[in-house]
């Protein structure tokens, strides 16, 4: 029973945390919420409060959680004996002499910084500022600690679907198409755009016969769809055969090839993987979170980020001095002058198969399919980590489609063209394309219509 009730106590500390890492302020509000009551009662009446010997779920997570929550009010409960002397008069100043919770305490104390500031000594100015930034410390380390600790339940989700590769069913066939006919990428705005506009439907189709061309998609396509109202799903899916004949690209081996398979297999597997899809999404909108933490220098909306966004080559170009000498000394304390952003972003590709020097160069020459693939992903995290043309932390639903962007990113370079209305992914696939030498050229659907009228002039 213990176990359970385990269970019940972490997913409310859960909620505690997150609420406290989104706003500290409102800790005062929490201590008295229903929440804060649900933890306390079920805290109470777990007896053994050691992981079990089967090593479970409910255990592994309750001593995991509470330890990040014990840690973070100990940390300012330290703090706050450290200033035991600035405490007391703050307590005696502002009325506070009865609160015998630390954290309570403490967020007081932070919550106006000059309005504190200027009903005290200015001896005492610059230790209530030292102060207040041990504090912000504490709710960082916390932040952090949640978000590292969500990603890693999400890899733990991903690990436990390792059987799906053997239970999917696969079976496309291998296809090649003429020499000399152009290829489409389509993205899941435009086609269902072409299921909705008749209009559309029928220049794509008229330009399809005439020219002799092929539109093609991926099953990422398909996970873009599932995520629609689901009794338009049945209309997406008629409108993907329509379009592209069930002719999509696949990774089979170490290659990227074209292939052909009935659009319901197609689909079944990607329910297959729904789940795993959905961990995978959840892992990418935590690291983004952690990244906004931890690297708050770089997060949206920073002087760096605004930089990179106004643009991302002037940037590059006032990198490219200090690439020469990466090994100096940086304060530490300094994240805005171009040698220190240097040393910073080449700390961050160490383990990637591209050197801040390459990316700078605007030149990485992939060694085959599955290495062009692999850069294509490690470009999308790079691009995610300097906030370049990422989604706000509040749309949540869009950095998990983001997901799927960088999966069409990674099987649109085939093609000779990416249709997207979306300015975002087409600004990173540029940039990502244009870095690793692929020549798919973007176009939306304007551009489409316009390069469709042109070719068809061409034919009379």
């Amino acid at each position: 029973m213990d176990c359970i009730i385990k269970i019940g106590f972490s997913l409310a500390l859960k909620g505690i945390i997150q609420k406290l890492v989104d706003n500290a302020q409102s800790y005062n509000i929490l201590v008295r919420s229903d929440e804060w009551r649900v933890a306390v009662n079920l805290e109470a009446k777990i007896n053994n409060k050691r992981v079990c010997e089967d090593l479970c779920p409910g255990c592994l997570e309750f001593e995991r959680t509470a330890k990040m929550f014990v840690d973070f009010t100990q940390s300012i409960s330290r703090t706050n004996d450290k200033n035991e002397n600035l405490i007391n008069k703050l307590r005696s100043t502002f009325l506070l002499s009865e609160e015998k919770d630390p954290v309570s305490l403490a967020m007081d104390l932070i919550a106006a910084p000059i309005y504190v500031k200027s009903k005290i000594e200015k001896d005492n100015i610059e230790k209530i500022e030292d102060y207040a930034r041990e504090i912000q410390g504490a709710i960082y380390a916390l932040a952090l600690d949640h978000y590292l600790h969500e990603q890693a339940k999400c890899s733990g989700r991903l690990l436990s679907h390792g059987e799906l590769e053997q239970k999917q069913v696969i079976s496309y066939e291998r296809i090649t198409i003429l020499e000399g006919q152009k290829i489409f990428y389509a993205d899941q705005n435009f086609i269902s755009k072409y299921g909705s506009d008749s209009n559309l439907k029928i220049q794509v189709d008229n330009f399809k016969s005439r020219v002799g061309c092929n539109f093609i998609f991926s099953p990422y396509v398909i996970e873009d769809g599932i995520k629609m109202n689901r009794v338009r799903l049945k209309e997406y899916l008629e409108s993907v055969e329509s379009l592209t004949d069930c002719i999509m690209l696949v990774r089979s081996g170490e290659t990227l090839t074209l292939a052909k398979e009935d659009i319901h297999k197609t689909f079944n597997r990607v329910i297959l993987w729904r789940d795993a899809t959905r961990a995978a999404e959840d892992q990418k909108i935590f690291k983004m979170l952690y990244n906004h933490w931890g690297y708050s220098h770089f997060s949206r909306g920073s002087k760096f980020s605004k930089r990179a966004n106004d643009n991302i080559i002037e940037l590059f170009e006032s990198l490219r001095p200090h690439l020469i000498d990466m090994d100096h000394e940086i304060e530490f304390d300094d994240f805005e002058s171009d040698p220190a952003l240097c040393v910073r972003l080449n700390a961050y590709t160490i383990e990637k198969s591209f050197t801040l020097h390459d990316l700078v160069s605007l030149q990485i020459t992939p060694e085959n399919d599955l290495h062009r693939i692999e850069l294509i992903d490690e470009l999308c995290d790079f691009l995610d980590f300097i906030n370049y043309k990422t989604e706000a932390l509040s749309e949540q639903d869009k950095i998990r489609s983001s997901l799927q962007d960088a999966e069409h990113l990674k099987h649109a370079w085939l093609a000779d063209y990416f249709i997207t209305d979306d300015k975002r992914l087409r600004a990173r696939g540029e940039l990502i394309y244009s870095v690793i030498g692929v020549k798919t050229k973007f176009i939306n659907r304007g551009e489409l219509k316009g390069l469709m009228i042109n070719a068809l002039q061409n034919q009379q």
